[in-house]
């Protein structure tokens, strides 16, 4: 890849845009409905970051890569989120373009709500067809790691993603969300890919996941409407620091049922949280 020196006329460092939207309880619910009910960040629906790049470029298909999500703190119902972004990085090969932004979202008075980085490949292409499935019931974590130690393992859940026609409404609700139309995204419904495991980190770790917390996320290929997937944790490290917080970093593997690795994620816990305190 080698670095350019524009996007749509615009240079890395230079600011996107600006989003704004509300998180309420209708929209908690849904996202809850589809990632499980550990889940408390439904703005990750808007997909901060993919949103800012399609108003600068409408039209254009974003494949997400890879996101990394930093929580600091669940958004307060009813309070306006403001989104400012900026562009990162472009790069370009010989039929695609590579981009990296990044966003950060507070609410209307201020607090920190999360901030997000994303990547993305213009110009990818995969198969259109995949597996046509009714909808089934979602399932959360099973077997959590909040207790680990390095080296621990464990599967932490199951989920049925919803048909095409439920997903169809998932992104009207997005859009809604950000209030415009946002591409459709060729590597599958990333953001309830995302959403799930921020709910499973949630509902294992609680408050200390959701105020501080940190998610990278690695997508391999498509996830298809209708796709089970599986997610196995591993705790790659447990650390206790001077002041008796604990650190521990888990890495997730998400399979679907042909056994087929779609997404790689790490995360990042302090116990008690920083941000508590």
């Amino acid at each position: 890849m080698t670095v350019v020196d524009s996007w749509h006329g615009l240079r890395a460092g230079d600011q996107v845009g600006n989003l704004e939207y509300v998180v309420d309880e209708p929209a908690l619910a849904q996202y809850r409905k589809l990632v499980g009910v550990g889940g408390c960040f439904p703005n990750l629906m808007a997909e901060d970051c993919r949103a800012l790049l399609a108003a600068r470029a409408p039209g254009e298909t974003l494949t997400t890569v890879w996101q990394r999500l930093d929580f600091m703190r669940p958004p307060i119902l009813g309070r306006r989120i403001q989104v400012g972004g900026w562009l990162k990085e472009v790069r370009h090969t010989r039929d695609r373009i590579w981009i990296r932004a990044a966003a950060f979202a507070v609410d209307e008075i201020g607090t920190e709500i999360l901030r997000s980085e994303a990547a993305f490949e213009m110009g990818r292409e995969y198969p259109q067809c995949g597996p046509i499935v009714e909808v089934a019931p979602m399932t959360s974590s099973v077997n959590g790691l909040v207790a680990g130690r390095a080296g621990d393992s464990g599967h932490l859940g199951k989920l049925r993603l919803p048909g095409q026609d439920v997903l169809d409404g998932y992104r009207n609700l997005a859009n809604a969300m950000v209030g415009a139309e946002t591409p459709g995204d060729e590597n599958g419904p990333t953001a309830i890919a995302a959403g799930w495991l921020e709910a499973i980190l949630g509902g294992d770790f609680g408050e200390d996941f959701r105020w501080g917390g940190q998610l990278s996320i690695a997508y391999h290929g498509a996830i298809w409407p209708g796709s089970e997937l599986r997610c196995d944790g591993v705790v790659l490290g447990h650390d206790t620091d001077v002041s008796g917080v604990d650190t521990r970093r888990v890495v997730m593997s998400v399979r679907d049922a042909a056994d087929r690795r779609v997404t790689t994620a790490e995360a990042v816990v302090k116990s008690p949280s920083p941000l508590l305190q």
